[in-house]
């Protein structure tokens, strides 16, 4: 059995208002973060004086990134976009005749994500594409793919697209034998699917605090990149964060030791003072504990979507998806704004239907009535 987590629903404003089911969008906030907001807003006062501890707090999130993540200290980097991270690490990146291909799997990235790599094919990077099917992608023609002509392969953790969850450990250890990285995308898995970043043997991994990691604000990502990597790639855009020493600046650049070489211009300050508290609760309830009760809940919106006639988009078996279910409707923007309008949160994009992503406090009941009034507004 699950730990009973509807104990910790009385910690969030929006749960305790509404049935929320879109924590893969936007995550519900703990009321913990709004002192955060005002310890933030009383450092505006100070100015010039308030540098030293914007990067003490800095710091100490990176810090508790690190352990969230199971991550060697020095591994981990802020970053404004998971995009940014994405190109800090492809941009010292460069394509040679033997090796110049980018693996990745067809339509299961975030949008911005997706552009990037298409973006590549036009500094001499070939992309490879695998397919995608009714069932998701095949990660034996994933790994058949993968030779001595690879030099990334690009991979999500949980798509954006189905919430279908890869098995990053064997694809990575495929990339590791023929001396190819993997860079994987872990936006949509990082708090709700354990992230161990030694178990799983990924060379890069980005993720955002915004979604099931309960941050306030957008503008805000990590990534940890394997110690060994970050010694031998130099930054092809640096800025004054990412130097070995801030306080005695050289005129030319020095890479810091580390993933902090990658980080660029002083970060925006209120997104890290606000996913602390998130990042807190994490570390505090365990999100093995989140994400078993997550599969329990995601199960019965599964059979009970399916029994009341709707098609998945989702994987069925527990080890293949993540936090939500895609459930092809008619009109999904109809449905979802009809269910706002009732307190019940879902949303939707395009190809996924709705996304429905029951934060693991909620409980069952409330899964059963949304299905009940997703069926109810289809058949209007």
């Amino acid at each position: 059995m699950s730990e009973d987590l509807t104990q910790y629903r009385r910690r969030f404003a929006v749960l305790r208002e509404r049935s929320y089911f879109t924590a893969q969008c936007l995550g519900p906030l703990p009321d913990e973060v709004f002192a955060d907001l005002n310890e933030y807003t009383q450092t505006l006062f100070l100015r010039s004086r308030s540098l030293e501890l914007w990067l003490s707090r800095m710091y100490e999130l990176i810090g508790l990134l690190e352990v969230f993540l199971n991550a060697p200290p020095g591994t981990v980097a802020l970053r404004d976009s998971a995009t940014a991270c994405h190109a800090a690490i492809v941009s010292a990146l460069e394509p040679s005749a033997e090796r110049n291909r980018i693996v990745t799997v067809q339509d299961l990235h975030f949008r911005s994500t997706r552009y990037l790599w298409d973006s590549q094919q036009a500094r001499g990077f070939s992309l490879l594409d695998v397919p995608t099917a009714g069932e998701g992608a095949s990660v034996e023609s994933l790994t058949s793919m993968i030779d001595e002509r690879t030099a990334i392969v690009a991979i999500p953790l949980v798509s954006a697209q189905t919430g279908e969850l890869m098995p990053v450990a064997e694809i990575a250890k495929r990339a590791r034998e023929v001396g190819a990285l993997t860079i994987v995308d872990a936006y949509q898995a990082v708090g709700i699917v354990p992230v161990d970043v030694r178990a799983l043997g990924a060379d890069v991994l980005i993720g955002g605090t915004h979604k099931w990691m309960c941050g306030a604000d957008m503008g805000l990502a990590f990534m940890y990149v394997n110690s060994e990597l970050s010694k031998r790639l130099v930054p092809k855009y640096p800025g004054w964060i990412g130097h070995a020493d801030l306080k005695t600046l050289t005129p030319k650049f020095v890479p810091a030791i580390g993933a902090q070489r990658f980080q660029q211009g002083a970060p925006a300050m209120e997104p890290i003072y606000l996913a602390r508290a998130g990042l807190r609760f994490l570390l505090e309830v365990g999100v093995e504990a989140l994400r078993a009760r997550s599969l329990i809940l995601t199960q019965r919106m599964i059979e009970g979507a399916r029994a009341r006639g709707f098609r998945l988009l989702t994987p069925m078996e527990a080890h293949r998806r993540g936090g939500m279910v895609c459930i092809d409707v008619r009109e999904p923007e109809r449905i979802a704004s009809a269910l706002a309008a009732e307190k019940i949160d879902v949303d939707t994009r395009p190809g996924s239907g709705l996304r429905v992503g029951p934060y693991p406090c909620l409980d069952e009941a409330e899964c059963d009535h949304l299905l009940d009034r997703i069926a109810a507004l289809s058949r209007l």
